[in-house]
């Protein structure tokens, strides 16, 4: 190779340094602190046996700018199995040290990763463009010098925060593009295989990474913090409805209240998300596919088994008289920032109904919550409390025909009125909209349709529409209790709310939506159509499809309701 390298190697056991987080400091007493005989050692633990040691090679010189040297520091675990796939760690600019430390280093294990954490240009006259040669550079040093460290040339990967997870998203998106390649060598490419953005813009700098994005592009993982000042999570919103519509493989990933902070991004439910990444498309071992990492609820129940406060919302039974004295439901309860600091104001309150084979917490694992949060937190839509309500899988959000099981009357006479008694709501028609997808986006359809005089707005998220009735149910009642039948029997309420079906059409259910938007159509009743280009029928894809802000829906919708106070 043309380039120098200047090496100085150290090596650490494997054991006393992986996820070195936090050190606790403990002081005992001169009384309380044993004996030691002369010849004895005094050791923390165990005494280590002979094993994988973690070795470093320090300023490593992967290219240069004129005399200045750009240098990388490479981790690995020695002995391995086989050769490791290598993650490029890129810092934020300005972050002390430079490539001195990296996260990623948490995340080697035997058997598992290396890591190269690199330095790259900065300060004045140095653009995008040119930092995103750098890293280029170091893709191809890395490849072109693999065998020499023992590495995969063919599974290189890159992560990045800030600045750096933009030039991540660039080096995943521009690939071997001759005009983005800097002394550009056609025998070492500086394509990547998998790419970590965290919290990184993608419109600034001069360059794109959506611009870029194509179908054969590395697979991606979006970290970015609903409470980010510093970078808009609608960014990452945007790049991940381009990944997604081009069909790369791709997922975003909202953490509740992070900011623009590495250390408070990278909570170890984050760390575990973006090892499983790594494992996945670096080591191919495949995670078991799963909508949830929870047992779903029994199909008959009203309370989810699962009683716990998950994803920024608070878990709560509440009392279900419309099944009979001494019965409850669950509900989930998202409280918006600043509800506790604000005693006096009042709030608007959307509530979400769940699809089939789903329950109360499919909200948040599809991230719904955590893109609110972030609308919320960035002024997209006014503070609002979100009920995720827990239903029978196969309730249909319908009275059953024989009274045996009241999920329409418990939804409306019992937790509608008893959120109101004990939250601080806007407890009229105007502060209250109704929403859900499949199962759930039929329930939030008819519901809202049924019961126009409590709802300003509805929403059906690729609702499951069907002529034929479930299971058990007569077609006379199923008509009777029909979305079609609501909408022309309560038009004249109905004509002054705000309507919208959502269905992406590439879902199985396209069909059966259009069916209800045409009807709607030749009834005149106002409301949005919206058809996602490329999205299937699950709720996170949807979401991750959606080129638009959902959310921005219930700016218009609750526009009068930010300075309500008691």
């Amino acid at each position: 190779m043309a380039f120098a390298s200047m090496r100085r190697s150290t090596a650490l056991g494997v054991t006393a340094v992986a996820f070195a987080f936090s050190t606790t400091f403990c002081q005992a007493s001169q009384a309380q602190t044993p004996t030691l005989p002369a010849s004895a050692t005094p050791t923390e633990g165990p005494r280590q046996q002979p094993g994988p040691e973690l070795k470093i090679s320090l300023d490593l010189v992967y290219s240069r700018d004129g005399d200045k040297a750009l240098g990388l520091d490479l981790y690995r675990i020695e002995p391995a199995p086989a050769k490791p796939p290598v993650v490029i760690w890129i810092h934020g600019e300005g972050a002390p040290g430079g490539k001195i430390a990296s996260p990623a280093v948490g995340m080697m294990r035997p058997g598992g990763i290396a890591v190269a954490s690199i330095d790259y240009r900065s300060g004045p006259g140095v653009t995008l463009a040119m930092q995103l040669d750098d890293v280029k550079a170091a893709v191809r040093w890395l490849r072109a010098n693999a065998a020499d460290y023992d590495l995969d040339p063919a599974q290189i990967a890159v992560m990045g925060f800030g600045v750096g997870g933009q030039l991540a998203a660039l080096a995943g998106t521009t690939g071997d593009r001759a005009s983005l390649n800097r002394e550009f060598d056609s025998a070492v490419s500086s394509r990547v295989q998998a790419v970590v953005d965290l919290a990184g813009p993608v419109a600034s700098g001069g360059l794109d990474a959506i611009r870029y994005v194509t179908a054969d592009d590395a697979p991606f993982l979006i970290v970015h913090g609903t409470a980010d000042r510093d970078v808009s999570t609608r960014q990452s919103q945007m790049l991940i409805s381009a990944l997604k519509v081009a069909n790369v493989d791709s997922t975003l990933t909202l953490p509740m209240a992070a900011s623009h902070d590495l250390a408070d991004l990278l909570s170890p439910i984050v760390v575990q998300s973006i090892s499983r990444f790594f494992d996945q498309y670096l080591l191919q071992q495949p995670a078991p596919a799963s909508l949830s990492a929870f047992v779903t609820t029994p199909r008959d129940n009203f309370v989810d088994p699962v009683a716990l406060s998950l994803g920024g919302t608070e878990y709560q039974l509440y009392p279900t008289p419309a099944r009979g004295e001494g019965s409850f439901g669950s509900y989930r309860i998202y409280l918006p920032p600043g509800y506790s600091a604000e005693p006096r104001r009042r709030y608007p309150v959307i509530y979400f109904l769940h699809g089939m084979n789903v329950d109360s917490k499919r909200a948040i694992t599809s991230e719904y919550i955590s893109r609110a949060d972030a609308a919320i937190r960035s002024g997209v839509m006014p503070p609002a409390i979100i009920v995720l309500a827990e239903s029978p899988n196969t309730g249909w959000y319908l009275d059953r025909e024989d009274g045996g099981r009241p999920v329409e009357t418990v939804l409306i006479e019992n937790l509608i009125p008893y959120v109101d008694g004990h939250y601080r709501t806007i407890a009229s028609a105007k502060g209250r909209a109704i929403e859900g997808h499949s199962m759930g986006g039929y329930g939030a359809l008819r519901l809202g349709f049924k019961y126009a005089d409590m709802f300003a707005a509805v929403t059906g998220n690729a609702p499951a529409i069907f002529d034929k009735p479930a299971k058990g149910i007569s077609q006379t009642y199923w008509d009777a209790q029909s979305i079609a039948h609501f909408a022309m029997t309560n038009f004249a309420a109905l004509k002054h709310k705000k309507l919208r079906i959502i269905v992406g059409d590439r879902d199985s259910l396209f069909s059966a939506a259009t069916k209800t938007h045409e009807f709607l159509n030749g009834l005149g009743l106002p409301h949005a159509f919206i058809t996602v280009p490329g999205a299937p029928h699950n709720f996170d894809q949807i979401l991750q499809y959606e080129p638009f802000d959902t959310m921005a829906f219930y700016g218009r919708v609750f526009s009068g309701t930010k300075a309500k106070t008691q």
